[in-house]
């Protein structure tokens, strides 16, 4: 069950019940009308009788040797509402104002017929005695006889149960068009979330009229272009990736081939002079050149190793490589002070964390070295509440960020602390230095 159909359904319901005790209420008012009417019509045929009766006493125009049709009542069958009986003393129905009716087509329905009747099931007869010359001939009863009533009322309230259903089928057509053009707009959400699912992220929604819809198009266009400019940062990432990881393998391969290439020639050599040696001085300082020379080569072979994978990291732990990171760099840049602060405990780091922080560091020491011109360096790995932090500071010449948002290896830190769940902040300005702070939450936390 969609939503359109399931507003409509209950508008439809709610209506339903409205109607339906509209309906109730139309047919229980015309019950009321049909016996008051009723009633008064009695009430007032009984008095017009009795007092007629008393003017034919009066008068003497009543006998006893008068016929039994001495009221005629044939003639008041256009009295409508009332039956008028005379019976004898006998209990003998003598005349009535009664005539039989063709049936009319346009007469009420049944169940209408049997609502008016029940309103009248408890009225009492009007019973008027009739005598002669003190002698009780027989008595007059009037009862109710509706049906010109019930029809009347019949088609008045045929008339408002008309407009009542009439009032149901447009409010339902209304709210059926209004619920559609209010939900029309899901529509385009939903071709332009299967765009954006077929990679199309260039697509955007139009500013709806109704304010939901509108905050709804409003915040599916601004996810649209934050999720195009994510994915265009992720391919310039990949690209860049790729470039360094290109970059690594041409100086790993330039190393390979002209660093150990030459010193395993060299290696080559001196074994063949060894081999060619009649002497032993001869053969002993080849043996030695080969020694300095294998040295060299475990050298490059560690630094490359280093470069790969900080071996430090497994083997004395993640602050002591730290510490090793900084007084190695230190001792390439003695004319730059630096200053490190540690507190805290940093040994339940797990390795992703251990890596991303160490290389972070060493990429903030590569720019200060190559960039900054900076005198001053401080580093902090501090334990803040539920926080680890990682800060950087130097006082060098820094730089504009929105002019240079991807160099410096920028993009790069932020993609490997954001692969941990961590924060990354760089502040600078020109000529004031850098910060940049890395914020990891502990486990657990």
């Amino acid at each position: 069950m969609n939503l359109r159909f399931r507003l409509n359904l209950i508008v439809t319901i709610i209506l339903f019940v409205i109607v339906l005790l509209g309906a109730m209420t139309t047919v229980h008012n015309a019950r009321e009308n049909v016996r008051a009417e009723v009633d008064s019509t009695m009430d007032l045929a009984l008095h017009m009788l009795e007092a007629e009766l008393n003017h034919f006493k009066r008068t003497g125009l009543m006998s006893a040797d008068e016929d039994m049709s001495l009221f005629n009542l044939g003639r008041l069958s256009g009295v409508r509402h009332l039956r008028i009986e005379f019976y004898d003393s006998h209990g003998f129905l003598v005349e009535t104002n009664q005539v039989d009716d063709a049936h009319d087509e346009n007469d009420p329905p049944s169940w209408f017929v049997s609502q008016m009747q029940a309103g009248l099931d408890n009225m009492t007869l009007k019973s008027l005695p009739v005598s002669i010359n003190n002698r009780e001939i027989g008595k007059l009863v009037i009862s109710p006889e509706p049906g010109n009533e019930i029809s009347e009322a019949w088609h008045e309230t045929k008339t408002m149960l008309e407009l009542i259903a009439l009032f149901f089928v447009s409010v339902n057509v209304v709210v059926y068009i209004a619920v559609g053009l209010s939900l029309k707009p899901i529509d385009n959400i939903i071709d332009a979330l299967t765009d954006i699912e077929a990679g199309h992220l260039d697509r955007r929604l139009p500013v709806f009229n109704l304010p939901e819809m509108a905050s709804i198009s409003h915040k599916f266009n601004g996810m649209a272009s934050a999720l195009q400019i994510s994915t265009r940062n992720n391919h310039r990432l990949t690209q860049q990736i790729i470039r360094l990881q290109e970059a690594e393998r041409k100086t790993i391969a330039h190393e390979l081939h002209d660093e150990i290439g030459q010193h395993l020639t060299a290696i080559h050599v001196d074994a063949s002079v060894i081999k060619s040696c009649q002497d032993l001085a001869c053969a002993k300082r080849s043996a030695v050149a080969i020694d300095e020379v294998a040295r060299q080569v475990m050298d490059i072979i560690r630094t490359m190793l280093h470069r790969l994978r900080p071996g430090g990291l497994d083997e004395i732990g993640f602050l002591a490589a730290v510490q090793d990171l900084v007084n190695n760099w230190q001792q390439r840049h003695k004319n730059i002070e630096v200053l490190t602060y540690i507190e805290g405990d940093f040994s339940d780091l797990d390795e992703n964390e251990q890596l991303t922080l160490y290389r972070v560091l060493q990429e903030c020491l590569t720019n200060i070295s190559r960039h900054a011109n900076a005198k001053l360096v401080e580093i902090s790995l501090l334990e803040s509440g539920k926080e680890r932090l990682l800060i950087v500071k130097d006082d060098g010449q820094g730089f504009e960020l929105g002019r240079h948002p991807q160099r410096f290896g920028l993009a790069g830190m932020h993609e490997r602390v954001d692969s941990i769940g961590g924060k990354l902040n760089i502040t600078s300005q020109y000529q004031q230095g850098v910060t940049v702070q890395v914020t990891l939450a502990k486990q657990g936390e």
